[in-house]
């Protein structure tokens, strides 16, 4: 897989977040050259020069993928300094806040609806167009378990994560006849540093350890199915969802 991937000009959106990070830096030591986007600038050139450090090559582009005509300039800046686009990896979202539906504002429905499923149809729009052009490219895009089963604590994030797998069946279908393969990754709960107030403990009351596959998986883990989907390994896959998330989840 790295010798595939050498050379690949991945982007991944929400690059400086807990999964995000990880999954640039996944790919950088698989050979790619990364290009990591956020509104963020000191973030990301933190990131970056991490990366930099360790011989790898990152280009830090401050953007927020909200704004169509920001991801425009996004993808024409990385086509022309880093000579094209082979893989694309929509991470930038979040929850934003919890609240029951009767509290939550149209700006903030709104807003939740912007920052989970606009940013992702933008990227792919301004993605695709070179994609198409080049007959062949990845999309991937990281969803939430929370599109798939009920979401009652964040209901704007929950129905645009929704959207988001819609849209990926939606592309795939479309695009196949370019060799675009498009793909999308559901996490459940995943044990990064902004989630571990709520992450269950490691050790069982007989003090034994939780079994592995019954704990919130690892950012980590996160990002080798995301480097798999752009690998030559899973070329005859597109239009999934693959979720990834404990099995106390599938309770």
């Amino acid at each position: 897989m790295p010798h595939e991937l050498d050379g690949k000009v991945v982007v991944v959106t929400g690059g400086t977040g807990g999964i995000g990070n990880q999954i640039a830096r996944a790919f950088a030591a698989n050979g790619a050259k990364v290009v990591i986007a956020s509104r963020g600038l000191e973030q990301l050139e933190k990131v970056a020069a991490q990366l930099r450090a360790q011989g790898h090559t990152c280009l830090a582009i401050p953007c927020d993928v909200t704004d169509a005509e920001q991801v425009d300039r996004l993808m024409a800046q990385v086509i022309e300094e880093m000579g094209g686009l082979d893989v694309l990896v929509n991470c930038a979202g979040g929850a934003l806040f919890m609240k029951p539906p009767l509290e939550i504002s149209a700006d903030e429905w709104r807003a939740g609806i912007a920052a989970n499923l606009d940013n992702v149809f933008f990227c792919c729009q301004a993605a695709g167009k070179h994609m198409v052009k080049q007959q062949h490219g990845r999309i991937i895009s990281i969803s939430s378990v929370a599109g798939i089963k009920a979401s009652p604590a964040f209901v704007h994030y929950g129905a645009a994560k929704a959207g988001v797998i819609n849209l990926t069946k939606s592309l795939a279908l479309l695009w196949g006849k370019y060799n675009i393969n498009v793909n999308c990754i559901a996490p459940g709960l995943t044990a990064t540093p902004g989630v571990a107030q709520w992450l269950p403990n490691k050790i069982q009351e007989d003090g034994s350890p939780v079994p592995p596959l019954e704990y919130p998986p690892d950012p980590e883990h996160v990002a080798d199915l995301t480097v798999f989907l752009a690998s030559d390994a899973s070329k005859k896959i597109s239009g999934e969802l693959f979720p990834i998330r404990s099995l106390t989840e599938l309770e």
